[in-house]
């Protein structure tokens, strides 16, 4: 689970900021927020993040999902180069730096660069005292890389050998030294890397995940509890059902549309020149949203389709054909089940989008009020109702504010304020108690006429 992530000179990010799911010793109240059984550091379950537009709330989640895909492709996106913050310059490094917990373990991963050139680059185990696993630095004069493993005695030499190897042939200065992982050999790197890999989720507003489509539909209890989830949220579905066809077939069925046609083709193309590991794409047109999956040599087409029942007669529609909001739910639904079951870490950007106030509630309260849930939950919102005492305590709920001056972000929490238990966390907001909204005096001096 994440403990802090902290972001320095990232885009809104000027000055060293540190979020943390670290829980307050202020806080009394839903104790049981506190994931404090497992090994390591206690944190919190839960997090929401308010601001008004341009605060840095979405910068926060796309720093984060930055560090995981760097991580997930082994080096520094051409992209990285427009990192910096404007007003810091570009010369200064961007840093970009997390604690997690696994199963086996605590880290503290993190990476400095500079364009798309890795300056620094550590990982350490932190679940008693930081401990160097390892560590890497640019030479700025002589523009070389110098490595340094923790090793055990008995792989002393073998270590210096791979070192050696690193530095001269294997590392290049784009590339993350947490990534070959497989290269080290080194159970904590791998321990560490599968944890940002297989538990940490970055969700975004335009995300939309595979994971409806695949075998868990074909799994009865992940597909009742979907459907009671769905009946309970109003949407006026009834059932899913979940259609599997190959791909000639399916290309058949849409040879009237030859453009979607040659976009499957064109997916096809590219499946086939990927790793094993990526076999599965979503493909979104204005008619249906579909799954490309490989299976071996073979091409299979997966849909769900949602089931309205009306006047005891059941008409399909597509998943397209579902409104925004709806088809947002059907995102989160294999959240909420892994959230139940699993201790990932699920980071969203604006939750709220697309969904009604009171679905939003409802499905946030679902998770929140659960004490069974296993699992983390991160995101930020502009929806003030989700305010609420009885759902989120004080150190659970964030703010996002930019100063005016510098023009950099500043995160701080509820809990820093000490408000009153019987206070309206919603009005004290809104009517600017916090900070973190909007600045409209300059609105009312605008001569409309």
């Amino acid at each position: 689970m994440l403990i802090r992530f902290v972001i320095e000179n990232f885009r809104s990010y000027g000055q060293e900021t540190e979020f943390n799911m670290l829980p307050s010793s202020n806080v009394r109240r839903n104790e049981w927020h506190v994931y404090s059984d497992s090994p390591g550091a206690p944190v919190l379950r839960t997090a929401v993040i308010y601001g008004a537009n341009g605060a840095g709330k979405s910068c926060l989640i796309k720093a984060i999902g930055r560090l995981k895909n760097m991580v997930r492709y082994g080096c520094l996106p051409i992209t990285a180069s427009s990192d910096a913050n404007r007003y810091n310059g570009t010369k200064d490094p961007v840093t970009l730096e997390m604690e997690f917990k696994t199963e086996k373990g605590q880290y503290s991963y993190g990476v400095s660069y500079r364009g798309n050139v890795c300056v620094e680059e550590w990982l350490y185990a932190t679940k008693r005292t930081a401990r160097c696993i390892f560590e890497r630095k640019l030479n700025p004069s002589t523009g070389k890389t110098t490595i340094k493993l923790l090793p055990t005695r008995k792989e002393d030499a073998k270590n210096k050998l791979l070192v050696k190897l690193l530095e001269e042939n294997l590392l290049k200065d784009n590339e993350l030294l947490l990534s070959k992982q497989d290269v080290v050999k080194n159970a904590e790197m791998t321990d560490a890397y599968m944890w940002i890999m297989v538990k940490l989720h970055v969700i975004y507003p335009e995300t939309h995940s595979t994971s409806i489509f695949d075998n868990r539909y074909s799994d009865p209890e992940f597909k009742e509890q979907s459907e009671n989830l769905i009946s309970a949220l109003d949407l006026g579905i009834n059932e899913l059902t979940l259609k599997d066809e190959d791909l000639e077939t399916f290309k058949m069925s849409i040879a009237e549309w030859p453009e979607l046609v040659r976009d499957v083709d064109r997916i096809v193309r590219r499946m086939s020149k990927r790793a094993d590991d990526e076999r599965e794409t979503l493909l979104t047109t204005g008619t249906f949203t579909i799954s490309i999956r490989k299976e071996g040599d073979k091409y299979f087409v997966r849909r769900v389709k949602s089931v309205h029942r009306v006047k005891d007669k059941d008409y399909d529609f597509e998943l397209k054909e579902e409104s925004d909001g709806t088809q947002r739910i059907f995102d989160f639904l294999p959240v909420v089940h892994e959230m139940r079951d699993e201790t990932d870490t699920y980071i969203i950007d604006e939750l709220d989008r697309s969904l009604h106030p009171t679905l939003v509630r409802a499905l946030v309260k679902r998770i929140v009020t659960d004490k069974n849930m296993k699992g983390q939950l991160i995101f930020t919102t502009h929806d003030a109702g989700l305010l609420d005492g009885k759902i989120f305590r004080n150190d659970e709920i964030w703010f996002a504010e930019k100063d005016r001056e510098t023009q950099s972000t500043n995160l701080y929490t509820l809990d820093q304020f000490k408000p009153r238990a019987d206070l309206d966390i919603e009005k004290g907001y809104l009517n600017g108690r916090f900070g973190a909204i909007p600045f409209l005096a300059k609105l009312n001096e605008l001569n409309w006429e």
